[in-house]
């Protein structure tokens, strides 16, 4: 039911729109206007906001979530690096709703009642845990906000100036979120949201368009370091203005700009994007609107480019030694978060962001050296912060936390190609130097399907292998021992039949001791035809050396040769034999006299298996290059950090 109040101040007469409203701001002298216990209308400082970025306003209408709504209340805070919005809805139904508006990022925020105590600000830091109503949450930023202003009809008392701690939360897979917020009188407020894209929070009309003077927009502020004029980019938040003459960083966030710092003289930051240059990334047109060079302990640098689209907000582009990571901010936390619980990891550590698992990288220390452009938070050179990395490649995982904020990003790896598509870049872009952490093994499409061809056909081929040796049934057509005297001067054995086949094995076995015996035979058929020939050996040496027996050879041995047509047949062979590595001689042949026999053995139906063990070798050639390949790469990846972790040991 709606009531009627009147400002303490000028009088002017007010609707409220629900019966929760216990704070409004003039609409006539912006005169904060709130309630005591006794609903004695009270007077609070005056009210008036700095024009913001937003698209949404006071009085808005439009739908959200399918559901129709209007602005009714505005609230404007602002922390130590930046701002945000509140806005209060009313929703059709009889509903209120809170949207939470920060650099353009939109969250459905609903009140929350506590179900137990929630410590004081003062006890906790981002990366811990905290419970809130049966679920928990992390930690991702304790701070004090200040109270720019308000405007509208509130459901609670804010007043221009005050101070007061919040803390921002969230679920570790990040799907909630909210904010706790502590009043001078120690009361807590929470509320928990849902982030909102642009499309699903809509307008019946634009915002109003205020025009400004002519003067205004040609000379928006003057730099306090050098006095050049500045101008204040149109249509979005800024909060950092870098002189373009004098390289200082001016806050903007006060009545009059003030120089927070100024980029070192001397300083090449050696930035491949413009202020102002375009990129287009899934179909979104993207500006630079600020640059920052960063350095590390080790003095190891790397630039990142801050790229803003009015409706989509920003993204982050980084650049390591020719590589790229594109990045946006993430609700989503690690479990656990490296840089706050328990000791320093080591690298490859896993650690869970949500569902997926990350490897743990490093974590080091940065400094902002070099920054221009516009940007929506305060930055100054010699601004220092912690960062962690979390790869999964060709994605990566980055952790922030400076001071009382933790902030996370979650970036994909691109190619440099892919960045000069992007922004319409020539010439070709420099072969980047080393191995990225998120940089993706990669191989082209030919060698892809050569792996998984070569892969296939070695492990068939190994299956045939293991088939030959059990499956593959041999049978015995020949059997005959001959004694020396015989294979020496050369002899002819009993018939024997041979089937169809091509493939023939013959088999030698002899009782060699520190000798030798080498074959060679012929099968002819009934009318005295050579139609196959075939040759084997076999060897055995021992002996003691030093103390130690040794022996190498065999008395067995194999050899494969295609076989003739079926039919009857008799084998025709000689041999010769000698002790030592040189030829028979008057003692080989004496020795091989004194009675070594000879069993020569004939099988038909096999299958030749070095056949399939040389074709698996060769066709796991690329396969097993590639794997090493692999290793290489991965070595080349983890080697600094792990180097790190030894130093550390």
């Amino acid at each position: 039911m709606s009531r009627q109040v009147r400002c303490p101040n000028c009088g002017g007469g007010h609707t409220l729109k629900n019966p929760g409203i216990s704070m409004l701001v003039c609409d006539y002298c912006q005169t904060s206007v709130y309630w005591d216990e006794d609903m004695v209308a009270k007077m609070g400082a005056q009210s008036i906001l700095p024009e913001s970025d937003s698209r949404l306003f006071m009085n808005a209408t439009g739908k959200i979530l399918g559901k129709s709504y209007s602005v009714i209340g505005h609230v404007r805070y602002e922390h130590y690096q930046g701002a945000w919005d509140e806005w209060y809805l009313e929703i059709e139904g009889g509903k209120a709703a809170w949207v939470s508006e920060d650099e353009r990022n939109l969250i459905l925020e609903r009140r929350l009642k506590p179900d137990g105590p929630v410590p004081p600000a003062d006890q906790l830091q981002p990366g811990m845990q905290l419970t809130l109503s049966g679920k928990t949450f992390s930690v991702r930023e304790v701070g004090r906000a200040r109270c720019v202003g308000g405007e509208g009809q509130l459901p609670f008392p804010v007043l221009p100036d005050e101070e007061y701690p919040y803390l921002d939360i969230a679920t570790v897979d990040g799907r909630e979120f909210g904010t706790v917020e502590y009043d001078e009188e120690g009361e807590l407020h929470a509320f928990l949201g849902r982030p909102l894209t642009h499309e699903q929070v809509t307008l019946d009309a634009p915002r109003p368009v205020v025009e400004k003077d002519v003067s205004d927009r040609a000379r928006d502020v003057e730099c306090p370091n050098c006095g050049a004029p500045l101008e204040r980019p149109a249509g979005r938040e800024v909060e950092t203005l870098v002189c373009a003459f004098c390289g200082a960083q001016n806050d903007l966030t006060g009545a009059e700009a003030r120089v927070m710092g100024v980029n070192p003289k001397g300083e090449d930051p050696r930035f491949r994007l413009e202020i102002g240059q375009a990129g287009t990334f899934d179909g979104v047109r993207y500006e630079v609107c600020g640059r920052m060079l960063y350095r590390d302990e080790e003095s190891y640098e790397s630039r990142e480019y801050l790229l803003y689209h009015p409706d989509r907000g920003y993204l982050w582009l980084a650049e390591e030694d020719g590589h790229w990571v594109l990045s946006r901010p993430t609700r989503r936390a690690p479990s656990p978060d490296p840089l706050t619980a328990g000791p320093l990891l080591k690298a490859k550590a896993p650690i869970k962001v949500g569902d997926e698992e990350f490897a743990f990288y490093e974590a080091v220390d940065v400094s902002l050296v070099y920054v221009d452009g516009a940007l929506p938070w305060l930055a100054s050179v010699t601004q220092t912060f912690r960062t962690a990395d979390l790869i999964a490649p060709p994605r990566i995982f980055g952790i922030e936390n400076q001071g009382g904020e933790v902030e996370y990003f979650l970036g994909t790896y691109k190619t440099p190609e892919e960045i000069w598509k992007a922004f319409g870049l020539t010439p070709p872009p420099p072969e980047p130097a080393g191995i990225h952490p998120a940089q993706p093994f990669s191989r082209s499409s030919l060698a892809g399907t050569l792996l998984v061809v070569g892969a296939i056909f070695a492990a068939l081929n190994l299956a045939l292998l293991a088939w030959s040796y059990l499956e593959a049934g041999e049978e015995r057509i020949f059997h005959q021992k001959f004694g020396s005297q015989e294979y020496l001067t050369e002899t002819i054995s009993e018939p024997f039949e041979v089937g169809p086949g091509k493939v023939m094995k013959l088999g030698l076995h002899a009782p060699v001791d520190n000798s030798w015996i080498a074959m060679d035979a012929a099968l002819v058929n009934l009318e005295g035809q050579v139609l196959a020939e075939a040759w084997g050996d076999v060897s055995y040496y021992r002996g003691v050396e030093g103390g130690e027996r040794w022996h190498e050879g065999s008395q067995d041995s194999e050899s494969y040769f295609r076989g003739p047509p079926p039919g009857t047949y008799r084998m025709i062979l000689k041999a010769e034999g000698g002790a030592g590595s040189g030829g028979p001689g008057p003692q080989g042949l004496e020795k091989m006299a004194a009675g070594v026999p000879l069993t020569v053995r004939l099988y038909q139906g096999g299958v030749m298996s070095r056949y399939f063990l040389i074709a698996a070798i060769l066709l796991g050639l690329f396969p097993l290059f590639e794997y090493l390949r692999r290793r290489l790469f991965e070595a080349r990846r983890w080697g600094p950090v792990e180097e790190d972790d030894d130093d550390d040991d």
